[in-house]
């Protein structure tokens, strides 16, 4: 029997006990969900109804108040045990409210009132409307820091034109966070984020995804045509081109990711031992099988924990301010090898985890065949897919000067 993570805080451990139930519960609907690649509406549902979705944000604006990105990660993957279509949705909306409620902590360190208001007042309009966000980053042929779908000024406010791929959860989503192109006032080119309505005139979601794996995240590309925004819709930004600026924004995205791996890779684990346990006889082969994937989980989880507990500490060290550019780079660097490492190892588990369960897991239908195909999306998740992650660890491990593109 291997240890599974658990939370470090109270409120991490509250959120940790909620994904337990909620991950039985998804799991009832996961099968059929996969089979139809449809999205599991009554899951996501039941995510926003117990507040899974406001997580990060602070109790007094009616969030859980899990500020600890250890535990956040640890809850995640105990949802992604039970459904990891649904889960790597809900974690890519907490990426981005974690964001926010990040840059709300240095705007009240800094005495920045004006921006703080703001940010809170968005961040409890999220929490209490039970709204929901798709990530909109992914597009075609993707150039990481300078996104093709552009924002242009116009008479008040700003007009969207592009495509994303990849928008997941976007079936029950409110609004999407898109990546933007947009030149500031002196005419320099940025990289910014649209929150942008699903509903908005000029928004097309295309019922198109269908999939190896994932098959019910509901991961559809969107069309901006002219879609038309106030200007507050459009906020934050860096020089178009900044890979620390990129890396600051992404910084827990990796660690997320992994979370969903691990826990793909614990549910199909379990699955295993579970139908050895009920056919009551081993051998020898399957006794090494179930030895390997123990040493797995083991060696899936220690980095994961370690990642999300040096970034905790880096904002605990710099709670009015992004941090040295040095130390924020290193730190994406190992939260990208962290993303790596867990990939593969729970890729390992889940094919062990097939051949001790023996033909019924290869049938359509077992949690055992779903995690088989749904394991091996987290290589192709930015930040960052596999190959832009190996050069990047590859030129950070070498003493080069890591960057992105």
């Amino acid at each position: 029997m291997t240890l599974a993570l658990s939370a470090s805080t109270e409120a991490g451990a509250r959120l940790c006990a909620l994904a337990d139930v909620l991950a039985d519960d998804l799991a009832t609907r996961a099968a059929a969900h996969d089979r139809a690649a449809t999205f599991p509406h009554a899951s996501s549902d039941a995510l926003r109804a117990a507040g899974y979705f406001a997580a990060p944000i602070p109790k007094p604006l009616g969030g859980l108040g899990v500020g600890s990105l250890h535990d956040l990660v640890v809850a995640s993957v105990r949802l992604a045990a039970g459904d990891a279509s649904i889960a790597i949705g809900v974690n890519m909306h907490l990426v981005a409210v974690r964001n926010m409620v990040r840059i709300l902590g240095i705007a009240e360190h800094r005495g920045d009132d004006r921006r703080a208001t703001a940010l809170a007042e968005g961040l409890k309009n999220l929490a209490t409307r039970g709204e929901i966000l798709a990530a909109a980053i992914s597009e075609p042929k993707q150039e990481l820091l300078r996104p093709s779908t552009v924002a242009t000024s116009v008479e008040g406010g700003w007009r969207i034109d592009g495509r994303k791929i990849f928008c997941t959860g976007v079936p029950a989503a409110s609004t999407l966070y898109a990546s933007v192109s947009y030149a500031d006032a002196a005419g320099a080119a940025r990289y910014g984020y649209a929150m942008i309505p699903v509903r908005a005139r000029g928004v097309t979601v295309h019922d198109d995804w269908d999939a190896l794996g994932m098959r019910a995240s509901g991961s559809h590309s969107v069309t901006f045509d002219g879609v038309r925004l106030p200007k507050r819709a459009l906020s934050g930004g860096f020089p178009a081109g900044s890979t620390v600026r990129y890396m600051e924004r992404n910084l827990s995205a990796g660690l997320f990711h992994a979370s969903a791996s691990l826990g793909i890779a614990e549910g199909a684990a379990k699955a295993a031992l579970d139908g050895v346990a009920k056919r009551g006889v081993t051998d020898g082969r399957t006794r090494a099988l179930a030895a390997e994937n123990a040493m797995d989980l083991t060696l899936g989880r220690a980095p994961l924990a370690r990642g999300a507990a040096l970034i905790d500490e880096h904002e605990a060290a710099n709670p009015g301010a992004s941090g040295d550019p040095e130390a924020v780079t290193a730190l994406f660097v190992e939260a990208q090898a962290v993303k790596a490492v867990v990939g593969e190892a729970s890729g390992r588990v889940v094919e062990r985890s097939l051949a001790m369960t023996g033909g019924g897991a290869f049938l359509n239908g077992h949690p055992i065949a779903r995690a088989y195909r749904d394991v091996r999306a987290g290589t192709f998740m930015n930040p960052l897919a596999a190959n832009r992650a190996y050069e990047l660890v590859g030129m950070a491990a070498l003493g080069l000067d890591p960057w992105l593109s």
